[in-house]
């Protein structure tokens, strides 16, 4: 593949499916990842050593995801390639619907392309920043 086709399957991954996941189009969203991603796809955060393993198991995080934080808006911020691995830096805003606070935080991926498809997923997020946006707010009093 090369790296303009790469960037393109990144592109098409957040636009159509993790942006598209929130709306009512979830089940269309849901259902590309069967085109986008291996069967055997891999997601791992900041470098952890369990990582979430196949396409089913990715479509259910995605799912949760959308159910935590509605109302998401997604920025690709930077996106560079070459022939089998994509970087992005993204940047989300959403709502925590467990406390209705708003979030804004930024990630970076690492993505490994085989065949064509998305095959592994390396996030890192900074998950200090988003703790911090989902803590329950003291009552006003």
């Amino acid at each position: 593949m090369s790296a303009d086709q790469s960037v393109a399957l990144v592109r098409r991954y957040f636009e159509e499916c993790v942006s598209a996941a929130s709306g009512p189009e979830q089940d269309r969203a849901l259902a590309l990842l069967d085109e986008l991603l291996t069967d055997d796809f891999v997601m791992l955060y900041n470098g952890e050593t369990d990582p979430e393993r196949g396409r089913e198991a990715h479509k259910a995080f995605l799912a949760r995801h959308v159910r935590v934080y509605p109302d998401d808006d997604w920025t690709i911020e930077a996106l560079v390639a070459d022939d089998d691995v994509a970087a992005c830096l993204w940047r989300i805003r959403a709502r925590h619907e467990p406390t209705g606070n708003r979030i804004d935080v930024s990630a970076a991926d690492f993505f490994r392309v085989r065949d064509g498809r998305l095959a592994e997923l390396r996030r890192f997020l900074d998950f200090k920043t988003l703790d911090r946006q989902t803590q329950p707010r003291a009552a006003e009093g």
